[in-house]
């Protein structure tokens, strides 16, 4: 891995954000137009349930590291796909693991400014505050962008193997963990036919924990370990898996034909 080519791919993510306004919609707009909608509604649930009114704004802000995590690392493949300039990179000794890697550290970034920006604004519209957490809130970022990670890889391996016919999972697979992973409710308000879907998402066990800890102050390192664990164990799968479609995509001729 040759730091040159990370910087390289790290500037050309800084330059397309800068200058793509679909990009700018899709990481600031939607999510600033969302939290002022959860943020008013929580005003409006805080008269006769305080703690579900900033359990709300607090799944909001946790959720949005894994969306703006896992967008990263997904759409920056895409708009090289579009721009029919995604296969070309790797005629340069560029690897798809650096590649990779470039996305990942590019996606912290752009996870930082969001968050951070609808934190400052969350103490300001609405007196809610991510500091509460203190520096238990590191921890929980890290444990949700590995799972951003995770499912960004296994996205883009897909739509190596696939092509563009599968795009839209880029947006929307994701989405599929949201009810089931106890964002914005605990884990106990699923029907019991599913729970145990929920306890398989790793996305769980840090939700549970950090609305336990912003309401009581304890912190369950015991989930936190379990979301740990599922964390390394998807990323390794996703990870074999991206390689796996990669390697077929070439053999069959199709990542050559990636944007046509």
């Amino acid at each position: 891995m040759k730091l040159l080519r990370l910087k390289a791919l790290l500037l050309h993510s800084w330059y397309h954000v800068t200058h793509s306004k679909e990009t700018q919609i899709d990481l600031f707009w939607f999510p600033l137009v969302q939290f002022i909608i959860f943020g008013l509604i929580s005003k409006v649930i805080s008269v006769n349930q305080p703690e579900m009114a900033t359990t709300l704004l607090l799944g909001f802000l946790l959720w949005e590291v894994i969306h703006i995590g896992q967008y990263s690392v997904t759409v920056s493949m895409l708009w090289e796909i579009w721009s029919k300039s995604f296969n070309s990179y790797f005629i340069s000794p560029l690897s798809l693991n650096e590649w990779m890697y470039a996305q990942m550290i590019s996606a912290i970034f752009k996870t930082v400014l969001v968050v951070t920006a609808l934190s400052i604004l969350g103490q300001l519209l609405f007196k809610f505050s991510l500091l509460t957490l203190g520096p238990m809130i590191m921890v929980y970022a890290m444990l949700l962008m590995l799972f951003a990670y995770a499912s960004g890889i296994f996205i883009s391996a897909l739509i190596i193997r696939y092509g563009t016919n599968i795009q839209s999972f880029a947006w929307g697979l994701i989405y599929v963990f949201q009810p089931i992973s106890a964002v914005f409710y605990p884990l106990a308000a699923l029907p019991a036919q599913i729970r145990w879907l929920g306890y398989l998402s790793p996305i769980t066990y840090v939700m549970e924990a950090a609305r336990t800890q912003y309401l009581t102050g304890t912190v369950m390192w015991n989930y936190l370990g379990m979301s740990l664990l599922f964390d390394i164990l998807y990323c390794a799968g996703a990870w074999f898996f991206l390689q796996k479609m990669f390697s077929r995509a070439r053999k069959t001729g199709e990542f050559a034909r990636l944007g046509d």
